[in-house]
């Protein structure tokens, strides 16, 4: 046992603590703590920390027999011509950590990383209760905030302990013999505690790590133009339905009994933050301790977007309103979300009836969304949209084993698709070389089709298509809306320009330097999702779409590039796609409806490395 003349010794290993935060206890006779007062030998400093909150359930007890279950996920693509949304209710509330701790390595009492830190102002009190022989008596309460917590002075002994926040500033009530706590109506209360396993209080304790559940239910509303690839400018949104009520906690057992009644809490365009500072995702929350079903309704009008050409698309009085139930569980996080998406162009009749992305898939490096469309459907040879068969990256050839469909990655995803060689029958000559004939159509490396000039010759007029020098267009039969400008935009009608494409030999995994040739301004073509020849050996050859203007007539043909071969197992197991460039317009997946219905969905595509 130390004594007075050991102080230096003991305030060094309390600077060690500080230091490292790897010491939570000291228990000495008459040593002293931080404040410079002796600590009684049958007393012990005990050190808190807090990892985080955990995005897991909570197991608090309810003061009722409830069985009720979280809230089925389910989701729906909801068509207009102004924009589409996907609409679903799911457990996937996204975290905004823009107040977040800034020790971004704290790590859960589990070892794992918290999910979301504690904020640095954020306050949050512990509450203490001596076992005396089975029965717990409150001992005493400290406040604290996360990063700033001094060691806390307590008889030795075993402890049940209980801490408690709001997720904010507010100052956290200190208990009382009764520990009963009435807590706030519409707050996002932090619970936790040792539950059956006391902590015993001595001078080997081990640092105390606390991880937050939350109390009540967190309901998240989510409006977000993810695919519209754009910023909002300004909306009005409105939610009805929504319920807030409190409850009061009993601290010793974590029981709690739901009030009667309680609030509407306001839900408007000024609620909504930027989720992450993006303003293509706008969320709000409230929180409640009921656990009866809500029916909530979610208004979205007069929005404006901000195009990539710096301009602004407004659409107007056009209005989404859609209506879901949600059943709050306490502990659990629940999510609205409306994902506005940008409507499609319908062309076409049986199978090759498609809706198509009104322009063509570009890759924008950087962004959270970086697979998109743009906005104006411009001319142009970015070499962002110059994609090889197969890969997720432009310029890139892909590995023949792990082919991507890029188009599955626009947000939402799989919502789009590359189309397949059927979908092409309407905006395709009719009376071209047909079946395999056509598809064996040589492409060479100079960048243009070596039958070009007989397909030409036995190629009738795409029906109902116009031609210009550098661009064909169709007109849709579905999808056409002012917000995209004129009725003859080049986003409301089906246009297909003509940037070019490039035919590539030999180039391995390397970025690929896009040269056109004199393809660019004179010919589109684009991918199908099709192999001419395909086995588990091999795939030989690639469909894709070839289409220029000849005397004042579009013609456009169903063609290979025989190049594009990928050998799976090749040498030193490489399997490439040698494959030319080109651009990829996109249509819908009429299978998306099956997948979103799956469990593991979740709109937001996990992009390939």
């Amino acid at each position: 046992m130390k004594t007075t003349n050991n102080n230096l010794a003991s305030k060094f290993a309390l600077a060690a603590f500080l230091a490292l935060g790897t010491l939570a206890v000291t228990s000495c006779n008459k040593d002293k703590n931080q404040n410079g007062q002796e600590v009684p030998s049958d007393q012990s400093q005990l050190v808190v920390r807090i990892s985080g909150i955990s995005d897991g359930e909570s197991t608090v007890k309810k003061a009722s027999t409830s069985t009720s279950k979280s809230s089925s996920n389910s989701i729906e693509l909801v068509q207009s011509n102004g924009f589409d949304a996907i609409v679903a209710v799911d457990n996937n509330v996204p975290s905004n950590d823009a107040s977040a701790f800034s020790q971004a390595a704290l790590r859960a009492s589990s070892g794992l990383k918290a999910a979301t830190p504690l904020g640095s102002t954020t306050t949050y009190r512990l509450y203490l209760y001596k076992n005396n022989g089975g029965t717990y008596t409150f001992t005493k309460s400290v406040q604290f905030t996360p990063g700033s917590e001094a060691p806390i002075q307590v008889p030795n002994g075993s402890y049940k302990w209980v801490a408690l926040s709001y997720n904010n500033t507010d100052p956290i009530p200190d208990g009382d013999a009764s520990n009963n706590l009435v807590l706030p109506q519409n707050k996002d209360v932090l619970y936790a505690t040792s539950g059956a396993t006391d902590i015993t209080i001595n001078s080997n304790t081990a640092p105390l790590n606390i991880t937050f559940n939350r109390l009540y239910a967190r309901i998240a509303i989510e409006v977000n133009t993810l695919g519209m690839f754009a910023p909002i400018n300004s909306a009005s949104i409105a939610v009805t339905g929504q319920s807030a009520k409190a409850a009061t906690i009993n601290l010793a057992t974590g029981a709690l009994t739901v009030a009667a009644s309680g609030g509407t809490p306001a839900l408007t365009e000024v609620n909504f933050t930027d989720l992450d500072g993006n303003a293509a995702r706008k969320i709000a929350y409230y929180y409640t301790a009921d656990e009866t079903a809500q029916n909530l309704s979610v208004s979205v009008t007069n929005l404006k977007i901000q195009l990539d050409n710096n301009t602004e698309r407004s659409f107007g009085a056009t209005a989404l309103t859609q209506n879901k139930a949600i059943t709050p569980v306490r502990g659990k996080n629940h999510r609205f979300l409306v994902g506005i998406t940008e409507s499609a162009l319908t062309f076409g009749s049986g199978s090759g009836l498609a809706q198509w992305s009104r322009s063509n898939l570009y890759y924008k490096p950087g962004d959270a969304t970086p697979y998109r469309f743009y906005h104006t459907n411009p001319q142009t040879n970015d070499p962002n949209s110059f994609f090889s068969f197969g890969a997720h990256l432009p310029r890139v050839l892909a590995s023949a084993n792990a082919a991507v469909d890029a188009c599955a990655l626009v947000y939402p995803a799989g919502l789009w698709k590359t189309p397949s060689a059927a979908q092409l029958a309407n905006v395709t000559s009719p009376a071209s070389l047909g079946g395999l004939l056509g598809d064996l159509s040589l492409t060479n490396v100079a960048g243009i089709d070596a039958l070009v000039i007989v397909q030409d010759a036995l190629a009738a007029r795409v029906p109902n298509s116009t031609a210009t020098a550098t661009y064909s267009e169709f007109t849709p039969t579905a999808g056409n809306n002012s917000a995209y400008g004129a009725a003859t935009s080049s986003v409301n009608r089906l246009r297909f320009n003509y940037n070019g494409y490039m035919n590539t030999l030999g180039v391995i995994n390397n970025l690929i330097t896009l040269n056109l040739g004199n393809t660019y301004g004179s010919y589109n073509a684009f991918w199908t999702s099709e192999n001419l020849i395909g086995s588990p050996i091999i795939n030989l050859g690639v469909k894709y779409q070839l289409g220029h203007t000849t005397v004042g007539n579009y013609k456009a043909y169903r063609t290979t590039s025989i190049l594009s071969a990928g050998l799976l197992g090749g040498v030193g197991g490489l399997s490439v796609i040698n494959s030319p460039l080109m651009n990829i317009r996109c249509v819908r997946d009429a299978t998306w409806a099956a997948k979103s219905a799956l469990a593991s969905y979740e709109p937001m595509p996990v992009y390939p490395n």
